[in-house]
């Protein structure tokens, strides 16, 4: 049951100690519901703008929240706060609670997400100044999270908001975010967007760099970006497309009409042993470098039938040449399996049930989780999720799933500030989040990394 039905529409209602009006519900979820709204508080003097800014304002129905959820609204909105100075991060200004819900104040995006402009518009395709512009402003964004030890741990077009002409990203969901900076939760994300070491079922159960797991996710985005499809469902052997991903070196480029530039820099990204996965820096100077993500019209008519139907789903159709009708014929592995469609979006703002047997140990102040598995979840505006057989011609984006066995689940710093001394409206000034309520938002104990940088327990 969303939290659409299970809550009143608070359309019109006053919140914040009187400072935020709820104009209109943009979306809902299982557990909250996200609204336009205003600053009653905002004035000409208090800002250089001289209109008042957009904002929404997510919902989150206390009654409606696990205790897995809880956690995950703090680990949202400490992390988000950290990297809400960026230029490429969703704004977030405010976040505070009453006795029935969570409130956490945010820019209003009114151009969506990336999905929408990938799936729906397919604005990237055979554009590559957009194309390179909205990925380099990706990079930069998830680049700057990483200088500050915030791992994402969720990255896909759900997940990056986007301006209404789509030259702008901002990237937005911080709920599975740690500043770890490895990780021993396996299945943490969205499984089209997983790296093989974050699904560990055909790895060893090491810890693994969250890192080099968010680059991979990169990489996924990128080939959404540049087809408007994904390379497999799961990068796991028993997945056919990853399967001929892993045996032939050109797979790509027989499934998607992709540049050989741009598949020598995703063959740098998809390796399967982390520590040789590429650096977001040196992905960024190989993207800058690249002259053209795409085949050109004469590439595709002479590539395989499946690399024409990618096209095709893009809007251009080309004719096979002559040889290269003789050369499918001639190799029918050519035909063996259909580049996978752009993942389905997932159900926004769902958290699952925290199983019974889970238990929490608190000990000098590090909390041990055995058996956690919980939903991800996206804030992104609500759709309905779409599912198909795994066997089907292209992959959906299924429940995100986290699985802690035996966890050491470490939290970022919440600092708390007096009401008024939050963000201007629209601003990017760090520090300025008004974290205020009855408690579930409160200061942690912080400890010093061994990298010198903050990072509560």
């Amino acid at each position: 049951m969303s939290a659409r039905s299970a809550m009143p529409d608070m359309s019109g209602r006053v919140v914040g100690n009187g400072q935020y009006q709820l104009i209109q519900m943009l979306g809902s979820g299982s557990y909250g519901v996200v609204y336009r709204a205003v600053d009653l508080a905002w004035s000409y003097s208090s800002s250089s703008s001289k209109t008042s800014p957009r904002i929404a304002i997510k919902v989150l129905h206390k009654e409606s929240l696990t205790p897995t959820a809880t956690r995950r609204v703090r680990r949202e909105v400490s992390a988000h706060r950290e990297m809400s100075d960026h230029p490429n991060v969703v704004s977030m200004h405010d976040a505070f609670e009453d006795k029935e819900n969570i409130y956490i104040v945010l820019d209003y995006c009114p151009g969506g997400d990336l999905f929408e402009k990938v799936v729906d518009e397919k604005m990237y395709f055979r554009n590559d100044d957009s194309a390179k512009s909205v990925f380099l402003q990706i990079l930069d964004a998830v680049e700057a999270c990483h200088r500050r030890r915030v791992y994402h741990r969720d990255l896909k077009p759900e997940n990056i908001l986007v301006s209404r002409d789509g030259s702008e990203t901002y990237l937005t969901d911080f709920g599975l975010a740690t500043c770890n900076q490895v990780s021993e939760t396996f299945g943490c994300g969205s499984s089209y967007y997983m790296s093989p070491e974050c699904i560990g079922k055909e790895t060893v159960h090491v810890p693994y760099s969250n890192r080099a797991s968010d680059i991979w996710a990169l990489g996924v985005i990128l080939v959404n970006i540049i087809t408007s499809r994904s390379p497999w469902n799961k990068a796991m052997s028993t997945d056919p497309c990853f399967r001929e991903y892993l045996s032939h070196e050109n797979y790509l480029r027989e499934m998607l009409p992709i540049s050989e530039g741009a598949q020598k820099i995703l063959r740098r990204i998809f390796v399967c042993e982390p520590t040789e996965r590429i650096t977001i820096p040196e992905l960024r100077k190989a993207i800058i470098n690249l002259d053209t993500f795409f085949m050109t019209n004469d590439e595709i008519a002479h590539a395989t039938d499946n690399v024409r139907v990618a096209a095709a789903f893009c809007g251009l159709h080309i004719e096979p040449a002559t040889s290269a009708v003789e050369s499918a014929m001639a190799d029918s592995k050519a035909a063996k399996h259909v580049a996978a469609a752009a993942p389905p979006r997932t159900p926004p703002m769902h958290f699952a049930e925290t199983p019974e047997h889970v238990s929490l140990l608190a000990t000098a102040n590090v909390f041990v989780v055995g058996g956690l598995s919980e939903e991800a979840s996206s804030y992104s505006s609500a759709s309905d999720a779409s599912s198909s057989d795994p066997e089907s011609k292209g992959p959906v984006t299924p429940s995100q799933s986290v699985r802690e066995l035996d966890l050491v689940v470490t939290e970022f710093q919440l600092q708390l500030s007096e009401p008024g001394a939050g963000f201007l409206p629209g601003s990017k000034g760090k520090g300025g989040v008004k974290l205020r309520g009855l408690g579930l938002l409160m200061d942690v104990p912080v400890v010093e990394s061994e990298s010198g940088s903050a990072c509560s327990l």
